[in-house]
C-alpha cells in the first residue's frame, strides 16, 4: 500500500460511494474498483460491502481505517518536519585531522563550529596525516585536512601554502650553522627530500643532531638556544627568535602545503558541507 491507497480508504469511508470517490480523486470508476480490489487482496480482508445503496464498511474495514488515518497523519507529519529542518545542521561528523593543524587551527574551527551547529556529533581522530588521508580512504572518517600532497580523486580544497622557515635563538643569530646542534622532527617523504635537498644546496652537514616528535619541542628547544631547526611556519605564531624563510638555489621558495579532503558524494551532508565551509573560510581570514 502507499499514500495513493491510504487516499482512496480515507475518501471511501467519507463518502460511502465509489462514483464520488472517483470523481473526488480524478480517477475513472473501473480504476478505482480494480484499485480497490487489490488492497483487499494483499490485505486478504474484506473491507466494504457494495450493494446498489452504495458500500458500507465492514468490522475489518473500519480496523484498517482507523489505522490508515494514523498513518497518514504520521506521514503527513514526517514531511511537514522535514520541509521545515532543511536547514537543520545535526547527525554524526567524522574528522581526521594532522596533528600540526589540530594544534595551531583546529582549536578556533571547532569552537566556532560548535556554537553554531550544536546538535551536531563530533568525532576528530588526531595523527600524522598519512594515517588521516589512510582513514578517509578506507571511509572510516567523512574528511581529512593533512599537510603535504597527497592522490586524492574526490574534493580537495588548498587551506594554505607557507613559508618552511630556518629558526634560530637571538644570541645564535651570528653563528655558523655548522657547529650548532641542528634539531630535527621527521615529516611526510616528500617534505624531507625537499630539507634534504636544501640542506645539500647550501653545504650543510650538521656535526651534531637532536632528532624530536612534533613541532612545538622543535621550536621550544630552539628558543631555549640548544640548536636551530626548519619547521612551517604554522608553528611561529609566538616565536621570538630568528627566522629566515628558506629557499632553492634557484630562488624557488620551499613550502608546505595543507589541505582538507573529502568525498564530494557526502557535501550533501550539512554537517559536512559548514564544516568544509567553516574551515575553508578560517584559512581565508588567515
Amino acid at each position: 500500500m502507499d499514500e495513493q491507497d491510504f487516499r482512496i480508504l480515507i475518501t471511501l469511508a467519507e463518502t460511502g460511494n465509489l462514483t464520488k470517490t472517483a470523481e473526488r480523486l480524478f480517477m475513472a470508476q473501473p480504476t478505482l474498483t480494480k484499485r480497490l480490489q487489490n488492497i483487499e487482496n494483499d490485505l486478504g480482508a474484506i473491507l466494504f460491502l457494495r450493494s446498489k445503496q452504495g458500500i458500507t464498511l465492514t468490522p475489518m474495514g473500519e480496523k484498517t481505517i482507523e489505522s490508515v488515518r494514523e498513518i497518514a497523519g504520521s506521514v503527513e507529519s514526517l514531511r511537514a518536519f522535514i520541509h521545515q529542518s532543511r536547514d537543520f545542521v545535526g547527525g554524526t561528523l567524522s574528522v581526521a585531522v594532522s596533528l600540526d593543524y589540530s594544534r595551531y587551527c583546529l582549536p578556533s574551527v571547532l569552537e566556532k563550529y560548535t556554537h553554531q551547529y550544536p546538535d551536531v556529533t563530533l568525532k576528530i581522530s588526531t595523527s600524522r596525516s598519512r594515517l588521516g588521508y589512510k582513514r578517509l580512504n578506507e571511509g572510516m572518517c567523512n574528511v581529512a585536512i593533512v599537510r603535504g600532497e597527497y592522490a586524492w580523486e574526490g574534493g580537495k580544497n588548498l587551506l594554505s601554502s607557507e613559508n618552511v622557515c630556518l629558526i634560530r635563538a637571538k644570541e645564535d643569530k651570528d653563528k655558523d650553522l655548522r657547529q650548532l646542534r641542528y634539531i630535527s622532527r621527521y615529516s611526510d617523504n616528500n617534505h624531507m627530500s625537499l630539507q634534504t635537498r636544501w640542506l645539500i644546496e647550501h653545504e650543510l652537514s650538521p656535526e651534531s643532531t637532536l632528532n624530536v616528535d612534533d613541532l612545538s619541542t622543535c621550536v621550544d628547544l630552539t628558543r631555549r638556544g640548544i640548536g636551530w631547526s626548519i619547521v612551517p611556519e604554522i608553528c611561529l605564531g609566538d616565536f621570538d627568535g630568528i627566522k629566515e624563510p628558506l629557499r632553492f638555489a634557484d630562488g624557488t621558495a620551499l613550502t608546505r602545503n595543507s589541505y582538507i579532503l573529502y568525498r564530494k558524494k557526502e557535501m550533501e551532508l550539512p554537517q559536512v558541507r559548514e564544516f568544509v565551509r567553516m574551515v575553508c573560510e578560517h584559512a581565508k581570514a588567515d
